[in-house]
Parts: structure tokens; C-alpha cells; sequence
């Protein structure tokens, strides 16, 4: 049973939406997961709401995609001010065909594109971005005409895309039939690095940037070295989720630096909410 509804100001907003590698990226057992550690740098300046459904495909997460949006006409749903979300399917897309959850490259192609394009056109169509300014208080400079392309690429909701990990195909069978048995759905770690070269294609397309986890786990330097980033041979370890982390802040320097937590002495960024205790007493 919901409580009574309460009215309150709700903070810029980070939207990840995922398969289970987002769902478990707040920790799983006590570890620290990559969007605990997202939550944790962004502390009392904006909220990270983590939309990951665990086993999805990109055709899943499209047909889900309306539930997390809601209708942007209902005035029951929140109207968020959204600083950035990031789009993590693939892993179970890249399964072999024999896999229920596999989905051949060209449609997880048109589903990401499709998934894209949903979440920009209500950003689009209304104030809703641009609340960002308003509520975040975000400072930035005004850009010369020299930088009017990165001007262009900052008014749009950025959305971040993310590759499939590396699988370790393997340690996945013995999971699914020794740790805890399960219906088979084999992986292929060079399935995987294909459909994440497909997101750095759509990515370069629809202007959106990449954080490739297979490179950053070592893909192609063999299951015996990424193999120590999975806990079972598709998940990751804490070590595993730092490294995804960290590549996602790079990213966000590299091109939004408008959105990282501004540093002391910085001319951008979002900053701490509210007034700091020595300034009240």
C-alpha cells in the first residue's frame, strides 16, 4: 500500500535506464556499484533514478520505455529537470541465437535508435530541459561563435550510450548450470564487441557520446584478464563497476563539463544545494 502523496521540489535528475547491469549498479551484496558511485559524486546536487530491469533486451526496454517516461500530459507525473541519462542494453541482446533474450544486431540497431529518440521528444516539445538552469542554478559562460557547435551539442538532453561489457562465456555456462542453474543463454565475447561497435556507430549519428566498457575492461585481451571485472562471467565486480565509473566521468569532462559537480574555484558546473552550515551560524 502507497503512503499519502507529499508535493516537493524534486533536483536536477540523472536518469540511467539499463538491463541488469544498471538495475544491480547500486551494489549488489555490500559492493559498491558504478551508480552508487555516480549518486555519491553527485550528493546534494542532483538525484540519480535508476530504471534498470534485469534480463531485458533493447525490444524489452522499448516497450517499457512509456511506463518510465509516463505521459507527459498527466499532471500525476513528476516533470523532472533532467541533467543526463545514459542507455546501457546489449548484454543480453548479444546472446546467442539460441538465447530467448537474443536479438539480432539490426534490430537492437533500430531499438537503440528508436529508445533515443523517445526519451529527446518530450525534452523537445517542452520546457523540460531547460528547468535545468532554473532549478540546478547551473553557471556557465556564454560561448563564442567559435564554439557554437558545442553550444548546439550542450542544449540537447545529453544522452549517454554504453557498450555491452566483455562476456566471459565460459565462467557464463558454469553459472547458469553449476552456481545456479538456470535455461542456458550463451554469450559470445566477440558478439559483444560487435553490437558495442554498433553503439559507437549510432553514438557518432545521433550525437551522443559513448563510454565504451568493453575497451575499458580489456575485451580483447583474453577472458583470463577481463574476466577478473565479472562476477560471473556478464556482471561486475566492484572493481569492475569503478572502471565503468570512471570511464562514465571521463565522458562527462570530455564533453559536458557544464554538468559535472562544480569544483571550488570552477566558472561551471552544478552545484551544492542550498547554503553551507558555516554560512548559517
Amino acid at each position: 500500500m502507497i503512503g499519502a502523496s507529499l508535493s516537493m521540489r524534486i533536483r536536477p535528475t540523472i536518469l540511467l535506464f539499463g538491463d541488469s547491469i544498471t538495475e544491480f549498479g547500486f551494489g549488489v551484496e555490500g559492493n559498491i556499484g558504478w551508480a552508487s558511485l555516480l549518486s555519491s559524486q553527485y550528493t546534494r546536487r542532483a538525484d540519480v533514478l535508476n530504471r534498470g530491469f534485469s534480463g531485458y533486451n533493447s525490444k524489452h526496454a522499448l516497450e517499457v520505455l512509456p511506463s518510465v517516461l509516463g505521459n507527459p500530459q498527466n499532471d500525476d507525473n513528476a516533470k523532472v529537470p533532467l541533467l543526463f541519462c545514459t542507455i546501457f542494453f546489449g548484454a543480453n541482446d548479444c546472446s546467442l541465437p539460441e538465447a530467448r533474450q537474443y536479438l539480432d544486431i539490426d534490430s537492437y540497431d533500430e531499438n537503440i535508435r528508436s529508445i533515443v529518440a523517445t526519451i529527446r521528444r518530450p525534452c523537445l516539445d517542452s520546457s523540460t530541459h531547460s528547468l535545468v538552469t532554473k532549478h540546478a542554478m547551473i553557471s556557465r559562460c556564454e560561448p563564442s561563435s567559435s564554439d557554437s557547435n558545442d553550444a548546439k551539442r550542450k542544449a540537447k538532453v545529453p544522452i549517454i550510450l554504453i557498450t555491452p561489457p566483455p562476456a566471459a562465456a565460459k565462467a557464463w555456462d558454469h553459472y547458469c548450470t553449476v552456481t545456479s542453474p538456470r535455461p542456458l543463454s550463451p554469450r559470445s565475447n566477440e558478439n559483444s564487441k560487435q553490437y558495442g561497435k554498433r553503439i559507437l556507430m549510432i553514438g557518432k549519428e545521433l550525437d551522443c557520446s559513448v563510454v565504451n566498457t568493453y575497451d575499458l575492461l580489456g575485451g580483447d585481451d583474453g577472458e583470463e584478464f577481463y574476466g577478473k571485472y565479472l562476477t560471473d562471467g556478464l556482471h561486475l565486480t566492484e572493481e569492475g563497476n569503478r572502471i565503468v565509473y570512471d570511464g562514465m566521468m571521463d565522458v562527462l569532462k570530455r564533453n559536458y563539463d557544464h554538468l559535472l559537480p562544480i569544483e571550488d574555484g570552477a566558472t561551471i558546473g552544478v552545484p551544492l544545494e542550498e547554503k553551507l552550515w558555516s554560512e548559517l551560524c
